[in-house]
């Protein structure tokens, strides 16, 4: 039903939106860049700090637009990509499609203006930017979520852990990115707070998401739905079973949690000489100490980093695998046609009548009446 552009999508979004919200809450709390006439005009000599948000801001831009690069060779055809804005009624389409497109722009402004000299920019203006960046990005997060539980013609994504492991998903990429970045960035004390704040948090996450996968399990096991238990087979022991257990649990939730932990824990036992400063403005200093050893082993929590990410890789062609699996063409009532092998286009233009209704026993509806019913 949905193939590797979809499965792309679910993850760059993610990516995307976790990014751009992480590295505005890092600024709004710890960093606090400063704008105006009075900022450092060349970007080199910011505080390494201050490279870092814009750093993980610009990624985080360039995976929404990858994404949503992957989401129109998807559908195929320029006036299917123009539908998802221009056509009414609202619908959930709708509001993704928007929400990717103004976060993608808002996350390029607030990249631009920190790459920029722009005396002009105010910091209240960019306070503001940050905080409907994460509001978007949360949008995006939920979003890309909802679109596989609305589409009831797979039982398997009906249940609400699936939008509630994207999200947790999209929050512990964007920790992740700021762990990343961290690596290629001098070791002072503001990219060292950044850096230790964003393995606290993406502890926590990783936490609850293992709590939120254990209740998607306990779902999956103890439903007595025909399309559940042939998607449970898949998801445990066949085709989606490499990449949920390999790729998300053991990658994307054990490996990175023990060495965030790890890592927290050998922070605690060991600070670097010269790194005294308080946060807030005086971390952004021009004059903050860069030198001295590093307060945390960055190279290690960039390894956590990567297995986060390899994780919502593996959870989201786990979901999708499992939820697509061909035995559910085989359990459509008696009468109906089995399903089509369609992809992202379906969905676009027949979530509503799917949800309404259609494929109650996991069957999707034949493409002539899909057509039908879009029209």
């Amino acid at each position: 039903m949905f193939g590797e552009l979809v499965t792309a999508y679910l993850f760059l979004a993610g990516v995307g939106a976790g990014g751009v919200a992480a590295a505005s809450v890092a600024d709004l709390l710890l960093v606090r860049e400063p704008f105006g006439a009075d900022v450092v005009p060349d970007f080199a000599e910011k505080c390494p700090a201050e490279r870092l948000v814009a750093g993980v801001l610009a990624l985080s831009c360039g995976a929404l637009a990858l994404g949503a690069g992957c989401l129109a060779a998807d559908l195929g055809r320029i006036d299917r990509v123009l539908s998802l804005f221009l056509t009414p009624p609202a619908t959930l389409m709708n509001l993704g499609a928007w929400a990717v497109a103004l976060l993608t722009v808002l996350a390029a402004a607030l990249a631009l203006a920190r790459f920029l000299y722009l005396p002009w920019a105010d910091r209240r203006a960019v306070v503001v930017a940050e905080v409907v960046a994460c509001g978007l990005a949360v949008v995006v997060a939920v979003y890309a979520g909802l679109l596989l539980q609305t589409l009831a013609g797979v039982r398997l994504w009906s249940t609400p852990w699936v939008p509630v492991l994207f999200v947790l998903s999209a929050a512990s990429c964007g920790c992740a990115l700021l762990m990343a970045g961290a690596l290629f960035a001098e070791g002072d004390e503001g990219v060292r707070k950044v850096a230790q704040a964003a393995a606290r948090a993406d502890a926590v996450v990783i936490v609850a998401e293992v709590a939120a996968a254990a209740g998607f399990l306990a779902f999956v096991a103890g439903s007595d739905h025909a399309g559940v238990q042939a998607s449970a087979a898949s998801l445990l022991h066949g085709p989606a079973a490499l990449p949920w257990w390999v790729g998300f649990v053991t990658c994307g939730l054990a490996a990175p949690l023990a060495v965030e932990v790890g890592c927290l824990v050998w922070g605690r036992r060991r600070r670097g000489p010269g790194l005294g400063l308080n946060t807030g403005a005086a971390m952004c200093s021009p004059w903050a100490p860069v030198s001295g050893p590093r307060a945390y082993p960055a190279a290690a929590l960039a390894l956590a980093a990567a297995f986060v990410l390899v994780g919502a890789v593996g959870l989201r062609a786990a979901v999708v695998e499992a939820g697509a699996q061909r035995p559910l063409e085989l359990q459509s009532v008696e009468g109906a046609p089995s399903a089509p092998s369609e992809s992202m286009e379906t969905a676009a233009f027949c979530s509503a009548p799917f949800a309404e209704g259609g494929g109650e026993n996991g069957a999707v509806p034949d493409r002539e009446d899909v057509d039908l019913w879009s029209n």
